[in-house]
């Protein structure tokens, strides 16, 4: 297959990454893609962003969006969410997502991606935001208190900015939580 022929048709996928599956989908009989990609990425034409998933180098693709395109379903919540509404004043260089899948780390383009598992009852709360599935602030609240009432997190609650929040929202969501996560979920809204 030429050059040439696989940027084109990897541009009319419409898609910011794929992967050989996806060609292979559309070449059935080539048996040279996958050294042919190798080649592309040699080049600097195309970046390898994770074993098997590949984007052109010249398109940029936010690393929240990437994060939940690859490893679906998942949403971007917890302390990203938090900090992007300013309820924390911590600045992460990782992007943290609730899945229902496997919990696990992974480097996305040089970004950090964390994926922590939430029972399928806990997924819900989150909107599309600019092609991105984004928590309400109110719900990556109540997915953090879960994993603070897990044991998993240890972060001063007392220093979050509750200004703007929905009360009505958390009390509600929180109700789906287990009876650990709703007490600190009363304490909090109760400061």
């Amino acid at each position: 297959m030429k050059t040439e022929n696989l940027i084109n048709t990897i541009t009319t996928l419409g898609k910011d990454v794929f992967a050989i599956r996806d060609l292979r989908q559309l070449y059935p009989t080539d048996l040279n893609i996958k050294t042919t990609i190798k080649r592309l990425v040699d080049r600097g034409i195309l970046n390898n962003v994770t074993r098997g998933t590949y984007q052109l180098k010249d398109k940029s693709i936010d690393p929240e969006k990437l994060a939940t395109q690859l490893y679906a379903p998942s949403y971007v919540s917890f302390e990203s969410v938090l900090s992007k509404y300013g309820i924390i004043n911590q600045g992460f260089n990782k992007v943290t997502l609730a899945t229902t899948r496997h919990s696990k780390k992974t480097e996305l383009s040089k970004i950090s991606c964390e994926y922590i598992h939430l029972k399928p009852n806990l997924f819900f709360g989150f909107d599309l935001v600019k092609n991105i599935y984004l928590a309400q602030p109110e719900k990556a609240l109540l997915d953090e208190l879960y994993l603070i009432s897990l044991g998993k997190r240890k972060i001063n609650t007392s220093e979050w900015v509750l200004d703007g929040l929905d009360f009505k929202k958390i009390k509600t969501y929180s109700k789906l939580f287990p009876a650990h996560t709703q007490k600190l979920a009363k304490e909090l809204l109760l400061r």
